[in-house]
């Protein structure tokens, strides 16, 4: 079965999956079965915060006053940054520099600074990186939890005829929370 799912490209492979699961080859137009599963993909990503593949993003950061950096999404690798056509700074994807950091400007009591590069000196800081996915996943693989989700989803709408309501509900109805569950985040 392994043979026939295009491993080249996970989202293809996701979607025979959640065919199969629902038994629908040729039960409905093409075209309508795609529809549902990138439905089904859609809402089960927005919950964990998937964004696949992962993305490059080219923007415009803030520097806080301590020197830390605010990136928009979670680096996978090198951030590179740059004022108008200059590099002035590479940072790993690990860097304490990223994000607002609470407390002292020091990483530990000794005094000694995190060492961020001094950005703040510079006019319209651009950041370049890709985007690490939400949950840490490599460029070339989705979790089969996640496809597991999808793929009971996507059966529910098919079931329903896609007559469903695309809610946090849903989620529940068709057992794709049970997969997604460990990976959500509530705010109290």
């Amino acid at each position: 079965m392994a043979d026939s799912l295009d491993a080249a490209d996970p989202v293809v492979a996701a979607y025979e999956i959640a065919k199969l699961h629902a038994a629908v080859d040729g039960a409905f137009d093409e075209r309508l079965m795609r529809h549902w599963f990138e439905a089904a993909w859609d809402l089960c990503a927005a919950m964990v915060g998937l964004v696949f593949p992962p993305l490059p993003v080219d923007e415009i950061v803030t520097v806080a006053p301590d020197g830390a950096i605010l990136l928009s999404s979670p680096p996978a690798g090198d951030v590179r940054f740059f004022s108008g056509p200059n590099l002035v700074a590479v940072l790993p994807p690990n860097s304490p520099c990223f994000g607002p950091r609470p407390g002292s400007l020091f990483d530990d009591e000794s005094g000694v600074g995190l060492r961020c590069p001094d950005l703040c000196c510079y006019c319209n800081v651009r950041a370049i990186y890709i985007t690490d996915g939400g949950l840490g996943i490599e460029c070339d693989e989705v979790p089969p939890w996640f496809v597991q989700a999808v793929a009971r989803l996507f059966t529910y709408i098919a079931e329903n005829r896609g007559d469903t309501e695309m809610d946090e509900r849903v989620l529940a109805k068709s057992g794709a929370k049970a997969f997604l569950g460990p990976h959500l985040s509530y705010a109290l």
